[in-house]
């Protein structure tokens, strides 16, 4: 199969071609969104999707190659047919119901801000640069899902990877079209002293990121890549994870060097910041939404626990 290049000026994440993964994002210009519209087609995977996207949710699904993605600065393989509608179902159950199953705030948030068109793609986009992009949201009606022919529910890295993995991409998407239809918690972007901007791939470690009150280096570069990372690591990652890497104080009981006494401290006062984002950004999510962060959170947690157990969707 051959490689096709798309066209991308987007909100987006990426990496770049080393064993560390990155991010990175463009404005979104030159990209013009496009309605769904009913296609008449007797396809096994377009029934499915007119069936349990189009119909349900009023989203279409762009899983077969169209010109107006084509671009000469990216290249990517189009996404393979049997894992379209393995990756909906994916979709479905750790996406969009979990959000429905919290009532009708739940079902209204959807109902407002799920795209009405999702892109299925099969590898990552490659830039000209060397970088990667993860995946990307669009003009706060469309997102573009990559790497999907290495579905595979038994590859952790693959699923949860914080930063990398399908999920976490997904809802770093998903809240970057909250801020472009709602903006963003008032107060969010200055609770932070600064963002690193382009410099944020410049060596910045996780470290540094949690001492600026950041949970990846990504979320260094600005207020709007913050707030996705923040939610998206929120979502996905284990709760005693996230609370043990960025909420809860270290001690230094016992520690006698003035220099991890130093380190230790610094972390602690970003974690008060990361602490700090959380609880505004589950304020901002309950007031405007009446969505219930943690009790989504929980959610996902049993049924990220479902599939990592038991290697599929449920039917």
């Amino acid at each position: 199969m051959k490689n096709l290049r798309y066209k991308i000026k987007v909100w987006g994440l990426a990496l770049l071609l080393s064993p560390i993964f990155f991010t990175s994002c463009d404005d979104d210009e030159n990209t013009k969104f496009i309605p769904p519209k009913p296609e008449v087609s007797n396809d096994t995977i377009d029934v499915y999707l007119q069936k349990n996207m189009l119909d349900k949710y009023n989203t279409a699904v762009r899983w077969k190659w169209e010109d107006r993605f084509i671009d000469d600065d990216y290249s990517a393989t189009p996404v393979r047919r049997d894992v379209v509608i393995p990756v909906t179902k994916l979709v479905e159950y750790l996406w969009i119901d979990p959000y429905r199953s919290l009532g009708e705030g739940g079902k209204a948030f959807v109902n407002k801000l799920f795209p009405p068109e999702l892109v299925y793609i099969g590898s990552y986009i490659y830039k000209e640069d060397g970088s990667v992009l993860l995946g990307y949201a669009e003009g706060g009606a469309r997102i573009t899902l990559l790497n999907l022919n290495e579905y595979d529910l038994t590859n952790k890295n693959w699923l949860i990877n914080p930063g990398g993995g399908i999920l976490s991409t997904v809802h770093h998407e998903f809240t970057h079209l909250v801020h472009q239809n709602f903006g963003m918690p008032v107060g969010f972007n200055t609770i932070s002293e600064k963002y690193n901007g382009e410099g944020w791939h410049n060596g910045v470690s996780l470290d540094d990121a949690i001492k600026l009150g950041m949970v990846r280096n990504y979320g260094t570069a600005n207020e709007y890549e913050d707030f996705a990372e923040i939610v998206s690591h929120f979502l996905t990652m284990p709760k005693a994870d996230f609370e043990t890497k960025f909420i809860k104080q270290q001690s230094t009981d016992g520690i006698t060097d003035p220099n991890t006494i130093a380190n230790i401290r610094e972390l602690n006062a970003g974690r008060k910041l990361i602490a700090e984002k959380v609880s505004l950004v589950a304020d901002f999510y309950k007031n405007k939404f009446d969505i219930d962060l943690y009790t989504l959170r929980d959610t996902m947690e049993k049924r990220i626990n479902y599939v990592v157990t038991n290697n599929k969707i449920p039917e």
